[in-house]
């Protein structure tokens, strides 16, 4: 069973992917020079969320009728409808913080693929990654925050899945 995606959400988050790839072109070669610093890798915590992800990820994929593809999750349109229901049912202060926290945490998304679509472009540039977590080398800084944007991302959707109202139709529940 593969959830059905939403295309506004695939539209956000492709575009933001995109905008991102063309700041990292920006970026690129732009960065100051830098010599790496002793102890700016960061890899004995980003071993750690790596297990916490891992793990995370296998429990979330057993418990979920979607499997491995419950990483969809965050697109589906389940999700875009929960945020639909949450924006149209607006009433009273609790309400509006509730609109509030939702549209935080969707800008919050947009800017992690953006993010991580500059990073892409950018990490070629040795003094883009020189004291990056991960770095000095483009493979381990873009691990050290693709695995940092995993669980970021992970988080976002719990808590988006938390604050959101369940939509009216029952038929596509998240994962």
């Amino acid at each position: 069973m593969t959830p059905r995606l939403s295309r506004p959400a695939l539209v956000v988050a492709g575009v933001s992917l995109a905008a991102g790839l063309l700041s990292g072109f920006a970026l690129y070669g732009r960065s100051p020079e830098k010599a790496h610093v002793d102890g700016t890798a960061a890899w004995i915590p980003h071993l750690i969320i790596t297990a916490v992800v891992v793990v995370w990820f296998v429990l979330a994929a057993r418990r979920s009728p979607y499997g491995w593809r419950v990483v969809l999750a965050p697109l589906a349109r389940a999700t875009s409808q929960r945020v639909l229901a949450t924006f149209r049912s607006v009433a009273g202060p609790v309400g509006l913080l509730r609109c509030l926290a939702v549209a935080f945490l969707l800008f919050f998304e947009a800017y992690l693929a953006w993010r991580i679509g500059t990073q892409v472009i950018a990490g070629l540039d040795p003094n883009f990654t020189a004291n990056a977590w991960g770095g000095p080398g483009y493979v381990g800084a873009l691990y050290c925050h693709y695995i940092d944007g995993a669980l970021i991302c992970t988080v976002c959707h719990l808590l988006l899945i938390a604050v959101t109202r369940p939509s009216r139709d029952r038929q596509h529940q998240d994962a």
